[in-house]
């Protein structure tokens, strides 16, 4: 049986700070959405306004209060600046999660999301008790793909109705890591 997590909880690596989200974070996640392109590969659509943001940290809380998943905002350390979201949520298949994650285009490309998924893998597998974790990513998300396979995960799967936008399907590539590969490389 897992452990249920404790709203508490914080993550920490060499730079960054991981907390739960809070209404806070909700100017920054709607900033993140202005950028051209930036919903492209994420499941769900840009809001036309904060207050629709609302609705979506409710629902993080409740699943993290269930047990079924866990999000966090990723702050710098020195300052707090809100940088990005990554999450990891129960999937049907027993003690498999999934991971998902976005960094505000205004601090891609500095090795945040490799650094900070290290810790959500190392979260997934010690206090979830996950065997083996997940994460798919758009064909053409060439970077999400690199932090995955920096992470040890690799390909599983493509599949060719991932997720719909803008009416059109939008292939993904599955990728997977086990806790024996894990407790290997980490």
């Amino acid at each position: 049986m897992q452990t249920k997590i404790p709203t508490s909880q914080q993550l920490e690596t060499p730079r960054f700070l991981l907390r739960i989200p809070n209404e806070s974070d909700i100017p920054f996640v709607f900033s993140a959405t202005r950028f051209e392109g930036f919903n492209d590969g994420m499941l769900w659509e840009s809001p036309e306004n904060q207050e629709e943001l609302i609705e979506p940290l409710r629902n993080s809380k409740k699943e993290w209060e269930a047990g079924k998943g866990y999000a966090f905002t990723i702050t710098e350390k020195e300052n707090a600046k809100p940088l990005g979201r990554i999450s990891i949520r129960k999937t049907n298949k027993e003690n498999r999660w999934n991971v998902g994650f976005w960094t505000h285009p205004e601090s891609q490309k500095q090795g945040i999301m490799t650094e900070v998924l290290k810790a959500i893998l190392d979260f997934g597998f010690e206090q979830l008790a996950a065997t083996e974790i997940e994460a798919c990513h758009a064909l053409w998300n060439k970077a999400s793909e690199k932090v995955l396979k920096r992470n040890g995960m690799t390909f599983d799967r493509y599949i060719e109705q991932g997720f719909k936008k803008n009416g059109q399907w939008v292939e993904e590539n599955l990728l997977v890591i086990d806790l024996e590969k894990w407790n290997k490389i980490s």
